[in-house]
This record gives structure tokens, sequence and C-alpha cells, in this order.
């Protein structure tokens, strides 16, 4: 029996580097998302902690240069969470993009992997056939021999 050989092979190599590489990349921007996400949290806890502390401070009596103090830290802070969440859409964004090109690669790998398989099991029935004429051919030659 021959051995198969699949003439795409190194196609089917490529694009399996290739996908290797989208998943990747996809990974990378999930990561980003997360880290954005995780900063967005942490600076909106801040701005909690600082609005409890002026609360705080309110009640207990502060000066007027203080409490413009504690709102001018507000306002900064508010400011850092819109341009963290802006980032936060161009990474999603990003995030996105990667996740459509790492599934166009595991499509392309899965439709060379069908046609791998496709051809196989054509090489499989030919060889089958072989065999089988074969069969045919050996039995028949030592019917004749016998007569």
């Amino acid at each position: 029996m021959a051995k198969f050989r699949f003439s795409l092979k190194s196609v089917e190599k490529y694009r399996n580097i290739m996908l290797d590489g989208a998943k990747a990349r996809f990974a990378k921007a999930a990561s980003d998302v997360s880290r954005q996400e995780e900063l967005i949290l942490k600076i909106e806890s801040e701005l909690i902690a600082v609005n409890e502390e002026l609360n705080y401070k309110n009640s207990q009596g502060i000066s007027i240069l203080e409490h413009k103090g504690y709102k001018s830290y507000i306002k900064i802070l508010e400011s850092n969470i819109k341009n963290e969440e802006e980032k936060l859409k161009g990474l999603r964004k990003i995030e996105y993009r990667r996740r459509s090109e790492m599934i166009a690669a595991k499509t392309d790998v899965m439709s060379i992997e069908k046609l791998r398989e496709k051809r196989f099991e054509e090489y499989r029935k030919e060889e089958s056939k072989k065999e089988g004429l074969a069969t045919e051919e050996f039995l028949s030659n030592q019917l004749s021999s016998r007569t």
C-alpha cells in the first residue's frame, strides 16, 4: 500500500502558523481590554473613596480652600475615567478585529483539514479498489492454475 501524500501540506502548515499568530494577537488584545477595565475600576474606586472622604470632612467642617482642592481632584479623576473609557472603546475595537481575524484563520485551517480528509478518503477508496482487484487477480490465477 502506497503512502498517502497531501499535496497542500505546505499550505496547511502556513495556515496553521497564521492561525497561531492570530490567536496570539487576539489573546494580547483581550488582555489589553482586561487591563484597561481594571484601570478604570481602580480610578472609579478612588473616586468613590475621595467622595466619601469629602462628605466626611464636610460633616466635620472643612475650609473652602480644602473643599476646592477635593472638587478639583474629583474633576481630574472623572476626566481620567472618561479618557480611559475612550481608550477602552479603541481597545475593544481592536479586540473585535483580532477576533474576526482569528475566526477567518480558523476557517481557513478547517477548510484545508476538510480537503485533506476528503482526499484521504478518496485515497483509501482507491487503495481498497486496488487491493480488491489484486485479490481477484490472485484468486483468478489460483483457479486457472488448478485446472
